[in-house]
């Protein structure tokens, strides 16, 4: 059998995501196509619009073969963890090819960026620019410009797809790692006009300003999404101001240090700006130089998860858990089973592992901002979708 991996958000899956899995199944020639999938939480430090179980769904109804979760704890993290964790995933479940969507669209070009990244000279620059204050984002785009200058490495899609490059060839130079390039690379809410295809941040501000009535985003998602979402509430970082709140007024200084992503004296920062009238402006008042929109979100996830420094014991995926399946997800997991060398968790139960039980507690705290209950679907069979 041939099996393709994709690495996702669905936040939600949208057409431009339909055109990747399509293009995935067209150029891989694949018998199963999975996809590991970050849970409630998204690497770049927000709740997802939908939760964790909708989105598998979403993914399941659009061709995809078996949807695996990545734990939260190396989800909300840099790129280069969550690429690990995601190529970790994939290694496990015996993938021949991973495909992602970049900017650039030439492996090569990513390749040879990559490869720059490993060096001497790139570390040593970088350092450099840390020390004169810069982000890590600010700091790893000027040490590559110094070393190999060119107008894509600072591309969203392009830096994963880089780490996930590092990452492959760390876990098992056998798996083929291939692109697909974006049909369009605009990651704003402004709308394009006259395309079917929209960003994802887009098509969540439109769902956000409509009323359940409208439907503006509509035609940029597939039919089968829509009828999953169009009266489903949304989730909105907003909507954890009072816990935020609490956390940070609550909290004392050496607490917040052992927090995870609290580094470099930020925990300071954060109690100076602990009185806020909402997330938005926390968010904007704690930007700086030195610290970008997503460590801010990366950050206050952890605080209000409460996810402790010593909670982060091996950037190894210690498990492989399975959120949803169809026919052949399910017959590729039976064939690979005895093979796979982590355990295979399809059913949550006692004595589970500590980043397990840390994905049951954000399915609780996520439950507070849609007034969900989450743990019942926690607690659920493996989602199957069974076809003929």
């Amino acid at each position: 059998m041939k099996i393709a991996g994709i690495i996702v958000e669905y936040n939600p899956l949208h057409n431009g995501h339909l055109h990747h899995i399509m293009e995935t199944r067209r150029l891989s020639e694949c018998d199963c196509l999975i996809a590991v999938m970050s849970g409630n939480f998204t690497q770049r430090g927000e709740p997802a619009i939908y939760d964790k179980f909708l989105r598998t769904k979403m993914a399941l109804y659009n061709h995809v073969d078996l949807v695996v979760e990545i734990p939260y704890i190396l989800t909300v993290q840099n790129a280069d963890v969550f690429a690990y964790a995601s190529v970790d995933l994939l290694n496990h479940l015996g993938v021949d090819e991973i495909y992602f969507g970049s900017e650039s669209g030439d492996v090569k070009l990513l390749e040879e960026l990559s490869e720059v990244i490993v060096s001497d000279e790139y570390n040593l620059a970088i350092k450099k620019y840390l020390k004169d204050g810069d982000s890590y984002p600010t700091a790893s785009n000027n040490a590559m410009n110094d070393i190999y200058p060119n107008t894509e490495y600072s591309k969203p899609n392009n830096i994963l797809g880089i780490q996930y490059l590092i990452s492959r060839n760390k876990i098992n130079k056998n798996i083929k790692i291939k692109t697909i390039k974006r049909i369009y690379n605009d990651y704003h809410d402004t709308l394009l006009n006259n395309s079917h295809i929209q960003s994802a941040s887009a098509i969540r501000k439109l769902i956000k300003d409509d009323d359940f009535d409208n439907y503006p985003y509509k035609e940029f998602i597939p039919e089968n999404v829509f009828e999953l979402i169009k009266d489903k509430a949304y989730n909105d970082i907003e909507l954890f101001y009072n816990e935020l709140k609490y956390r940070l007024n609550s909290v004392k200084k050496d607490e917040l240090s052992q927090i995870l992503s609290i580094d470099e004296g930020i925990e300071s920062w954060f109690i100076k700006h602990r009185d806020f009238p909402n997330v938005e402006f926390l968010i904007n008042s704690l930007l700086t130089r030195r610290y970008t929109n997503s460590k801010i979100k990366r950050s206050l996830m952890h605080i209000l998860l409460n996810t402790k420094k010593s909670e982060l014991t091996t950037f190894d995926v210690p498990y492989v858990r399975v959120l949803g399946m169809n026919n052949k997800g399910r017959s590729h997991l039976s064939n690979i089973k005895k093979e796979i060398k982590v355990p295979l968790i399809t059913n949550v139960s006692s004595n589970i592992h500590p980043y397990l039980e840390l994905d049951l507690l954000t399915s609780r705290i996520y439950s507070l901002g849609d007034s969900s209950d989450l743990m019942k679907e926690e607690l659920k069979p493996v989602i199957f979708l069974r076809f003929d």
